[in-house]
């Protein structure tokens, strides 16, 4: 009885959640972390935001291809060869702060951008299309608040080791150690997953998957999947809202002259706890019942959209008396009104940010003419692809020595452009399966011809 209620949770979908939630604790959330950390050795943001531009520019094309490996291999083992290529990276942050080598650095980059591709397009895959749909909004909250354990724990390291270290600059290379041994673990918890046919859904549905499945089969269905008019509309938001929140990263720390080594670990700490609370709060009212769906789709996506616009104006303001301060600050704990609001705007922004991207993986799993055997998998590379072309682009221009009001001005702009396309998403009538779209024109046609039989026969009489 007890083997059998302890089977039953390692097959449930909830276990699997959370085990995609600790794999991408220990990898991209780790790798969150570190990039809040800034650069290694000399404390070169060009180099981190290089490293940064090159793992994004593999993911950019890989992305697109890994939904049909993850068809071909299954979720789990192309979330476990993913996992794996993601830990030379933070070794090769600790390398590069210790020692200054910056080859292994960059190596370690494209390892990861490969592993990158494979690990974003499966752990979506998992979050989004594994629980029931009922569920979905607080199984994929679930799934992100966990991995925003990532720059919790590594926010928390980084404290406790710089709490004193109230100058600019790097960290001290001792942070890096105990990120490296938790990016290790990644791999180990990706074992633990069970292949779809084996999950035991509460409700009794069965998870849809490819049972076999080619690189022909593939393309046709990535290329299928590219003409659906709504999943067209969310591609700005989701290569825009990246673009966002590289920038952010970049706003704390390519501004190494502006904030301390401790405000910056704080940082991470504090877009941890607030980025999780974000996770929960999104997905527990996307799963509520006394709205109807479509009510609460429209609801979230308003009210984020405010707010994320009134973060980008709050920075905009902040970023701009930086640009003409003529000897930057080094921001401290305690510095002041200023520093007070350079630093909040950070931590309100990530806020919201996070809400969008619960919202948005929520909504993406509602996308009709894409839940068909293996669409999921695809669906999720092709929208994750376009995050990546949004990081490289924002770490592309981070590497040059382009102010970052520019870079704000910039991300400002891209978020401003995909507001039309969302609501058109959002309040359009855009989101319809082929299938039912023929289905209705042929009840249309039908009843057409029905009404002229009438009229026809009502003629004669």
């Amino acid at each position: 009885m007890i083997l059998e209620r302890v089977t039953r949770f390692y097959r449930s979908c909830l276990f699997q959640i959370v085990i995609v939630g600790l794999v991408a604790f220990c990898e991209p959330g780790i790798w969150t972390a570190l990039n809040n950390l800034g650069a290694g050795g000399n404390a070169k943001p060009y180099l981190n935001n290089a490293a940064n531009a090159l793992t994004y520019g593999l993911m950019s094309v890989g992305c697109f291809l890994a939904g049909g490996v993850s068809n071909k291999i299954t979720a789990k083992w192309t979330l476990f060869i993913g996992a794996a290529f993601y830990t030379p990276y933070a070794a090769g942050l600790y390398c590069n702060n210790r020692y200054g080598n910056e080859w292994f650095l960059l190596l370690a980059a494209a390892l990861c951008g490969i592993g990158a591709s494979l690990l974003w397009a499966s752990e979506a895959a998992i979050a989004v299309g594994y629980p029931e749909e009922e569920k979905r909004g607080r199984y994929v909250a679930i799934w992100m608040s966990i991995r925003q354990m990532g720059p919790l724990v590594g926010g928390a390291i980084s404290l406790a080791l710089n709490v004193k270290t109230s100058h600019v600059g790097k960290v001290t290379y001792t942070t890096y150690l105990g990120l490296v041994a938790i990016s290790s673990l990644g791999a180990p918890f990706a074992l633990l997953l069970s292949q779809p046919q084996d999950v035991i859904r509460k409700n009794g549905t069965k998870i849809p998957y490819m049972k076999k499945t080619n690189m022909s089969i593939e393309a046709r269905a990535i290329w299928k999947q590219l003409s659906n008019k709504y999943m067209l509309l969310l591609i700005p938001v989701f290569l825009a809202g990246q673009f966002g929140a590289t920038y952010q990263g970049n706003y704390l720390t390519k501004n190494l002259a502006y904030f301390t080594v401790r405000s910056r670990a704080l940082a991470s700490f504090l877009t941890a706890v607030v980025g999780a609370s974000a996770n929960i709060v999104t997905g527990l009212f996307l799963d509520t019942k006394f709205l109807s769906r479509r009510t609460r789709s429209q609801v979230v996506y308003i009210f984020v959209a405010v707010f994320v616009t009134a973060s980008w104006t709050w920075n905009a303001i902040v970023e701009s008396k930086l640009s003409r301060m003529t000897d930057p600050p080094a921001f401290d704990l305690g510095d002041g009104p200023f520093f007070n609001s350079a630093f909040t705007v950070y931590i309100f922004f990530r806020f919201f940010y996070e809400m969008l991207q619960t919202y948005i993986y929520w909504l993406m799993a509602e996308i009709k003419g894409a839940q068909r055997d293996g669409d999921i998998a695809r669906t999720t590379g092709i929208l994750r692809s376009w995050e990546s072309i949004g990081s490289t682009i924002a770490y592309a221009v981070g590497t040059t020595h382009w102010a970052n009001i520019n870079q704000m001005a910039l991300g400002f702009a891209l978020w401003g452009a995909t507001v039309p396309f969302t609501l058109m998403a959002v309040f359009g009538n855009w989101n319809v399966d082929e299938l039912e779209a023929e289905e209705e024109e042929q009840t249309d046609n039908s009843s057409l011809e029905a009404q002229r039989v009438v009229i026809d026969s009502e003629g004669k009489n």
